[in-house]
């Protein structure tokens, strides 16, 4: 539905760019042409681990330096941008201005990425990173999974937007950085029942069962910003636990931590 009705909607009413407002051509979606050409990619030399831009000559066996010492539970981590303007100007006004409708903009960028890098075939099932209730009640929505779900929209692949809880309120982690980070979201989401949801339809997974719903299978975590990734490991972790066979981590930004 969404498809056939998008070409009536963009006649009624001409796209914008998201950057700069500028009114879009038919043929174009989310930005203009200038402000295309101003996106911080990350880039195809990028760690095959964490994700982090690396420089040509830069060696990622094992992983580059911003991550070769660290223990990661999930796989690999990718994300399309370096949390620069004007990616990260959009980032702060989709959750911080509880711009929701940027969602869009920014899942389509962020799917284009997967489907290039074949990732949107290597998953069974997509998992946001949650909010505490708290701040989902405060910011209206959880920017994570409005991108999961844009995910799980365009690739057909189930979204389970309850399967990890924030069990505790944490600090925000822009508070801290490096091992502090870690402990910060130390023991901060547990694993539960999860509510499907896939083309507008809501299932309720049936946790009487006995059934885990990442049981042997491939989970992608999604959220809008990977910095140190303590916040997605320790969703990885919870899902390793939980019996999935593999997780693999995309965000829409990540920041560059090393020039190495």
């Amino acid at each position: 539905m969404k498809k056939l009705l998008e070409p009536l909607w963009r006649l009624v009413y001409p796209e914008a760019c998201v950057v700069c407002a500028r009114r879009l051509e038919p043929d174009r979606r989310h930005l203009c042409p200038a402000c295309t050409e101003s996106l911080p990619w990350v880039g195809e030399q990028a760690c095959p681990r964490c994700g982090d831009a690396a420089g040509p000559y830069a060696n990622t066996t094992g992983g580059c330096v911003a991550c070769r010492n660290r223990r990661f539970f999930f796989e690999r981590a990718v994300a399309p941008f370096r949390y620069e303007k004007p990616i990260r100007d959009l980032i702060l006004q989709f959750k911080l201005g509880k711009r929701g409708s940027l969602a869009y903009a920014l899942g389509d960028l962020l799917c284009d990425f997967l489907a290039q890098g074949g990732l949107s075939q290597a998953v069974d099932v997509v998992v946001p990173v949650p909010l505490h209730w708290l701040r989902r009640v405060s910011r209206g929505f959880n920017q994570a999974e409005l991108l999961a779900l844009e995910i799980g929209w365009r690739f057909g692949v189930p979204v389970a937007s309850g399967l990890l809880r924030r069990r505790r309120a944490t600090f925000t982690q822009t508070a801290f950085s490096g091992l502090r980070r870690g402990m910060n979201v130390r023991g901060a989401f547990n694993v539960r029942f999860a509510r499907f949801s896939h083309d507008g339809i809501n299932r309720l997974f049936n946790w009487a069962q006995g059934s885990v719903p990442v049981l042997g299978k491939r989970v992608l975590v999604v959220d809008d910003v990977f910095t140190t990734g303590s916040t997605v490991n320790e969703c990885a972790r919870m899902l390793k636990e939980a019996g999935a066979a593999e997780v693999l981590v995309a965000t829409v930004a990540r920041t560059h931590r090393y020039t190495a």
